[in-house]
């Protein structure tokens, strides 16, 4: 069951505090990235490269975390638990470049040719915020 995210958690999507993204392994393992996150709504949207390690581990088991910290002050945090709800090329360099000009100001200047873009969502189903 999908969850609302509080004003405040909201806020510390919507600046430019890094994410950490954990996925599970097929042996149960946990896998964690470093990532850019975005929202739309009470979603959180993501995007990353296919055939990285967390594309198969989403693919096979769509539970995911997520931690924020506010770099300013990583004891305002949010811890969100959910499961990965969309996960498609379509749109996915438009999302890259959505979230770049968020953190970087321009596009992303990474691209290469052949390069395929996955766009992801995030529902999320249990949210831990401290000191927001």
């Amino acid at each position: 069951m999908a969850i609302e995210l509080s004003d405040a958690v909201k806020a510390l999507i919507d600046e430019t505090n890094m994410a950490s993204l954990a996925t599970i392994m097929k042996d149960g393992s946990p896998h964690v990235s470093t990532m850019w996150v975005g929202r739309r709504g009470d979603t959180l949207v993501m995007n990353t490269a296919d055939g990285r390690v967390k594309v198969h581990n989403m693919r096979r088991d769509p539970r995911v975390a997520v931690s924020i910290h506010r770099d300013s002050n990583p004891y305002q945090n949010v811890l969100i638990r959910g499961r990965v709800t969309n996960l498609t090329d379509e749109g996915g360099v438009d999302g890259i470049n959505q979230l770049a000009q968020k953190y970087r100001g321009t596009d992303y200047e990474w691209l290469r040719p052949g390069d395929v873009r996955l766009a992801f969502d995030i529902e999320p189903e249990s949210v831990a915020e401290r000191g927001l």
